[in-house]
Parts: structure tokens; sequence; C-alpha cells
């Protein structure tokens, strides 16, 4: 009995798991399902303490409808795109209707204190659901229903995720293209710099060479004129010693 019991739960995993393979999202879904969301329900989700207090505000029949049965109705599945569950605005939402391949028509009640979301296609809370907005999402999750390869809701934040990693590949990308113009500039910069130094060597060298110069010949004076006046020296002395 156990090895049954063991045998069910793995085959049971193994479908799972194979048909979490087969069903994928495909983004094609907009706004996004919590965007829409919002927009279904006309506000910003709401915290516990906000629920609690509409919880215990609310009125019976003026807050959201109390249908103890179906009315009747001339919707025709014939009017929809595709076989689906769809909410009747007529009844506030609070009456849904399924349409089958076949175009045959199945009409519901959801339970008092709740209506139906035309996004998850389930009986939701009142405070989750304005009805005037359920029109447009007609087509939302019933575009899915009958195809094998799509999930009913793809989940907005692995798309929020993959946006950020392509944003981060991509500045990174960037990042890397712009390195090695950088480096580029940086060895031009660094060979003008070099080249300006060697000319400022070559100036500074020049103006060593000329003070060199002008020092020689400076004491190249000094010494003649020394040399001029040893000379004119040694002159008198001698028209002196013959005089005498």
């Amino acid at each position: 009995m156990k090895c049954l019991v063991v045998l069910s739960v793995l085959v049971a995993v193994a479908s799972a798991g194979s048909l979490h393979r087969v069903r994928r999202a495909n983004g094609d879904q907009n706004p996004k399902v919590w965007d829409a969301l919002d927009k279904l329900r006309g506000k910003a989700p709401l915290g516990t303490d906000q629920i609690q207090e509409i919880y215990a505000a609310a009125q019976p029949g003026q807050d959201f409808p109390i249908l103890s049965e179906i009315p009747q109705s001339n919707i025709d599945c014939a009017s929809f795109k595709q076989p689906g569950f769809y909410a009747d605005d007529s009844s506030r939402c609070q009456v849904f209707h399924r349409c089958d391949v076949n175009g045959n028509l199945t009409s519901y009640l959801c339970p008092n204190m709740t209506v139906f979301n035309q996004i998850t296609l389930i009986c939701d809370w009142f405070w989750n659901v304005d009805c005037s907005q359920s029109k447009q999402f007609q087509d939302y999750s019933n575009s899915r229903l009958y195809t094998e390869k799509n999930v009913l809701l793809d989940n907005q934040d692995d798309y929020e995720l993959q946006a950020a990693a392509t944003g981060a590949v991509q500045s990174s990308a960037s990042a890397s293209a712009s390195k090695p113009s950088s480096s580029k500039s940086s060895k031009s910069s660094s060979s003008k710099s070099s080249s300006s130094s060697s000319s400022s060597k070559k100036s500074s060298g020049g103006a060593r060479k000329q003070a060199a110069a002008r020092s020689a010949s400076s004491d190249a004076s000094g010494s003649a004129a020394s040399g001029s006046a040893q000379a004119s020296g040694s002159d008198a002395s001698q028209s002196q010693t013959q005089e005498q």
C-alpha cells in the first residue's frame, strides 16, 4: 500500500513538472498582471487595516450586490471572441457566464460579498473589483484558456527582473566599449606630455649651452684683458729702466 502511495506521488510530481515545462509565459498580456489588477480594482492594493475598515462598514446591497438567484439575461456566446468566462456587468459582476468551445452558455452566481474577477477568472472580494472596468479585460485571460503552451497569467516580477538584468548587461557592454577609447586618449595625452617634456628638455639644454658659451666667452675676454694689462705693465717697467 505504501509503495502505491509513493508511486502515485512520484507520478503527480512528474506530471506537474512536465506541465510546468510545457506551459510558459509569452509576455503578450498588457498591462502586466499587477498593473492590470490595480486598474480593475480602481486603486492601489489595500492594506490589512484598510480592508478591515471596509469590511466593517460595508452595506449589503449598496457596497456589493446580494442576489439570491441568477437573473435572466440576453447574453449570447456569439458576442464574445472566444470561449471563456465573462462577468455580467448588469448584475454588478456577481453573475458570470461560461461559454464552452461548442458555444453553450452556463451562468453562475458568486457568493455574497464577492464578485467575478475578469482577470483571475474567480469570485473575488468586492473591494478588489470595480465592475465597470471588467469589460476591457474580457480577452486578458480567456485568450489563453484553450492554449496548451501558455500559463493563464504571466508573472510580472519575472519580466521586471529580466528587464533589470538586460539593462545591467547593456550598461556593462557600454562601459566596456568606452574603455579602449579612454585608454587611447590617455595614451595620446601621455605621448603629448612626453613630447612636450622632451622639447622642454631640449630648450633647457640649449639655454644651458648658450649660458656656458657666454661664460666661456666672458672668461676668455677677462683672460685677454688680464694678459694685455700684464703686457702693458711689463713694457712700462722696461721703458723706465732704459731711461735710468
